[in-house]
């Protein structure tokens, strides 16, 4: 799982203790809606109001998608917002690590090396009952952040669904194909809020090309917004290749 960067919180998931330590950027609006707006993403207090209720009620006969919208919570405090955090993960085949343990960053941050902004991708666990890739998602992740509601604090991420092209890895690369998940005739990209604990390491993808040639000037930096589909790709490192795949 994912670490959350200035609540100084812990999480026990899948062996795994997380924590760390980080302060909220300064640059965002604390108030959700002012927040939606500054980020351009005007579902944003209705996702979150879906996920407080999907969280206060973990064993309830309805989920979120099935109740009313003033069912759900409002949140009304201070939004905490964070450019990055740190996956902290048990990788025993990895060498490098102290004792098996391996630490990475997941960027979502408006202004990488004063360029483009960047948006890392991530496994999302879906399946904990089904092994490797099978039980996971692909998600990118375009905000990080926490809020508090009845005196708990709740570390998140907006992200957005990538979807499978097919049921198995392809047979000439041997990667999964995943495509951003779109619905609606608009295409309209399918977001949610996710807590931090469903998040498991950052994800590669690479894209799959076509048989025309990229243009001279093209930037790297835009490529998860123009390519159609993408390889997951397992070869980035050994704990990719053995324990997710």
């Amino acid at each position: 799982m994912l670490s959350w960067l200035a609540l100084g919180v812990s999480i026990t998931c899948f062996g795994t203790v997380l924590e760390a330590k980080c302060n909220p950027a300064h640059s965002y609006p604390r108030l959700l809606p002012d927040l939606a707006t500054h980020i351009s993403q005007p579902s944003l207090p209705t996702l979150i109001r879906h996920f407080l209720y999907d969280q206060l009620n973990p064993d309830g006969p309805l989920t979120s998608s099935e109740v009313p919208l003033d069912a759900c919570p409002l949140v009304s405090g201070p939004i905490s917002v964070f450019h990055s955090a740190v996956a902290t993960f048990f990788a025993p085949s990895d060498n490098s690590g102290i004792w098996g343990m391996r630490h990475e960053r997941i960027r979502s941050t408006p202004v990488w090396r004063k360029k483009a902004p960047r948006r890392d991708c991530a496994y999302a666990i879906n399946d904990q009952n089904k092994e490797g890739f099978l039980g996971m998602s692909i998600v990118r992740i375009h905000l990080l952040f926490s809020f508090g509601h009845l005196g708990v604090e709740y570390p998140c991420a907006l992200v957005e669904w990538y979807e499978r092209t097919g049921q198995q890895p392809d047979e000439d690369i041997g990667m999964w194909v995943v495509k951003p998940e779109t619905r609606g005739r608009h295409a309209e990209p399918v977001l949610s809020v996710l807590h931090l604990d469903c998040l498991l390491r950052g994800a590669h993808l690479i894209p799959v090309y076509g048989q025309q040639p990229l243009p001279p000037k093209f930037s790297y930096t835009y490529s998860l917004n123009c390519f159609e589909a993408f390889y997951v790709n397992k070869y980035i490192d050994n704990h990719a290749n053995v324990t997710i795949f």
